[in-house]
């Protein structure tokens, strides 16, 4: 397995078009292992678009992109399954399949390589153990947010993608998810996540890139990136004595 000794996620240039629509317009960035980088944006920003093009699973241009110090463009499509996990804003699977299958799906990138530990020690970590057996289909929506994100962590890639992963999560699923995340990155992964939370993306992220119309207006720890400029202007907010408060 890969794991996390692949260090790293890079790229020169991502442009995303829609017809005449730019919807993402950036030069190079890149996000470091170890640490949790936060997208951030408002809705249209571009995230979820960026997110797609970097997995090829949408249209869109990735100039140079480099996996560790590998270049993308010289890895087979089942290498860079192995080397970025992916975990999508919209929580569908296969509705009759057994939460073990699901989470079995995860391991397809090697090719019906044994991957029974792997998939255990996920099931493990996410309290998953007791649902191994029941359907997709029949569980909370909680319990399918686990699922899906057991079945990311199951590649066991060293670059991890998580779009929106906690929309729509009570308090205590979202904070179970960002937690499981920032595992992630402590193990030596490079965690990419898009939310709209943005409480909790300080408390969970090292770092942030925001996006306002698809460009890049601050990329950095995630303090300084959430400066009071960037705040009102890419979201309308400001700092207050009980949190963020809209600007007026």
């Amino acid at each position: 397995m890969s794991g996390p000794s692949v260090k790293g996620l890079s790229f020169q240039s991502a442009r995303v078009t829609y017809g005449r629509k730019t919807a993402v317009s950036l030069g190079a960035h890149s996000f470091p292992a170890g640490q949790v980088t936060a997208l951030l944006g408002a809705n249209g920003s571009g995230k979820s678009s960026l997110m797609r093009a970097l997995i090829k699973a949408g249209p869109g241009e990735v100039e140079g992109l480099q996996i560790g110090a590998d270049a993308a463009r010289s890895l087979s499509r089942m290498e860079r399954a192995r080397r970025i996990a992916f975990l999508a804003q919209d929580r569908i699977g296969p509705g009759l399949a057994t939460v073990r299958d699901v989470l079995a799906l995860g391991r397809h990138p090697y090719g019906g390589a044994d991957g029974s530990d792997r998939i255990e020690a996920v099931a493990r970590r996410l309290a998953l153990t007791g649902l191994m057996d029941a359907r997709f289909g029949t569980l909370s929506g909680g319990q399918q947010a686990r699922v899906l994100l057991g079945r990311a962590l199951a590649v066991d890639a060293p670059v991890l993608l998580a779009d929106e992963p906690t929309a729509s999560l009570d308090p205590a699923f979202a904070l179970k998810i960002m937690a499981e995340l920032r595992a992630e990155a402590e193990a030596g992964r490079t965690v990419l996540v898009s939310c709209h939370d943005l409480p909790l993306a300080r408390r969970y992220c090292d770092r942030a890139l925001v996006l306002k119309n698809g460009e890049a207006v601050a990329h950095g720890p995630i303090r300084e990136a959430l400066s009071a400029t960037v705040l009102s202007s890419a979201f309308g907010l400001r700092d207050g004595p009980r949190g963020f408060e809209v600007v007026t």
